[in-house]
């Protein structure tokens, strides 16, 4: 089932978002609003991953049920097949926003280099879509998108896909932790920032994807005020 309980005790990108999202979401919704452009009045309601919901992970159509797009225009299934990107947080705002979120605490798990489909007929739907959203986002025809930075690839396609081909006011943030204090080599803030300009490089973006509705937000922990108590 594309819903997955969370262990109580996690760690790194997973420990520092369940501690924002649950134990600070005023702090966290005033960033995620300044990264994305967003009204200071705009509310956010944080789906996952939430203390009441076992700190749940969703993919598949579980994300879009866990959303509320129970019926889509295009289904998710004509897009993408089974087993997609596990979504690290998703949130909904009172005007009708859709936010997904992905999140990272080293440099190093940006680097996927394949998708791990192996049926031929899924292989080729994961081409067409990630052709369909390098075209929407004006990439460079050139950059490659199946590898080596596939996992934002496909969380961009998703973007796509509901964005685009279903008309829905969906947004992306891909939110990034600085100084992370289980991460064995730590990354800094300035790191981080070079480490997404090389990523857009290499996909062939522009730096500047707000009017695509795609936000980037780094999180510096060593002057945070999140409580990182490995139970958060």
């Amino acid at each position: 089932m594309p819903r997955r309980e969370r262990p109580l005790e996690t760690q790194r990108s997973e420990r520092c978002l369940r501690a924002a999202v649950n134990d600070k979401p005023d702090l966290l919704n005033a960033r995620v609003a300044e990264a994305l452009g967003w009204g200071k009045s705009e509310s956010i309601r944080w789906l996952s991953p939430v203390r009441d919901d076992d700190y749940a992970e969703y993919y598949d159509q579980e994300f879009l049920n866990r959303l509320g797009l129970t019926q889509l225009p295009t289904p998710l299934a004509s897009f993408w097949p089974a087993s997609g990107p596990r979504w690290d947080a998703l949130a909904t705002t009172d005007t009708g926003r859709v936010l997904l979120v992905e999140a990272k605490a080293y440099i190093e798990e940006s680097v996927d280099f394949v998708s791990r489909a192996s049926n031929p007929t899924s292989l080729s739907r994961i081409g067409e879509s990630l052709e369909k959203a390098k075209n929407w986002f004006r990439a460079r025809p050139e950059a490659p998108w199946a590898s080596p930075f596939y996992q934002t690839a496909n969380r961009l396609a998703h973007l796509y896909f509901l964005h685009k081909e279903n008309a829905l006011d969906a947004w992306l943030l891909f939110l990034y932790f600085a100084n992370a204090p289980d991460v064995p080599d730590p990354c800094t803030v300035e790191q981080w920032e070079g480490a997404v300009r090389l990523t857009k490089k290499c996909l062939g973006l522009s730096e500047d994807l707000s009017k695509h509705h795609v936000g980037d937000l780094i999180w510096d922990c060593a002057v945070s005020e999140l409580s990182l108590d490995s139970r958060s």
